[in-house]
């Protein structure tokens, strides 16, 4: 009898802090997919890129055209003028490769630059209504793993928060 009643008592308080949990869950990609300045951050970003784009394919214009002329006088130049120009081109075929890795690097940190703001206000709007309205978790269901299957959705609850309905 005394052991039926601690192990009432003892599955009692194990239930009481879960009947208190409240879960959400929310979209996070959908969201920021939603954010009105998403469409902004977008276009800079591609008009760095084509800004980035147009350059290499100038280099590249540019070693095409010497190692075309490489191609048709290499059997005439002595070896110095030969050799030279053989360098010449792995130091361009260099700086294209150099330049496209400091590109991506670059874009790179422009995205990071551009979103920091965005994702930090979406943050924060997730974080707010998960305190205004009690929740214990709110699970994103944009990396592809449920931790929890059910609660509330929160979407319109943030999208109201960061003033978007």
């Amino acid at each position: 009898m005394k052991r039926t009643l601690l192990l009432t008592i003892f599955t009692a308080l194990l239930a009481v802090p879960t009947l208190a949990q409240k879960f959400g869950h929310i979209d996070s990609s959908a969201l920021l997919a939603s954010m009105p300045e998403t469409t902004e951050i977008q276009g800079k970003i591609e008009q760095e890129a084509l800004v980035y784009e147009q350059e290499l394919q100038n280099m590249q214009a540019s070693f095409q055209a010497k190692y075309e002329e490489y191609q048709q006088k290499v059997n005439t130049w002595p070896d110095a003028i030969r050799s030279s120009k053989e360098v010449e081109l792995q130091n361009l075929q260099q700086g294209i490769q150099d330049f496209s890795v400091t590109a991506q690097q670059d874009l790179a940190k422009l995205e990071e630059t551009l979103l920091t703001p965005m994702l930090d206000r979406a943050k924060e709007a997730i974080e707010a209504v998960g305190k205004d309205n009690g929740f214990t978790y709110i699970f994103d269901t944009s990396t592809g793993v449920t931790v929890y299957n059910g609660g509330e959705d929160v979407m319109d609850l943030v999208k109201a928060k960061l003033g978007m309905e």
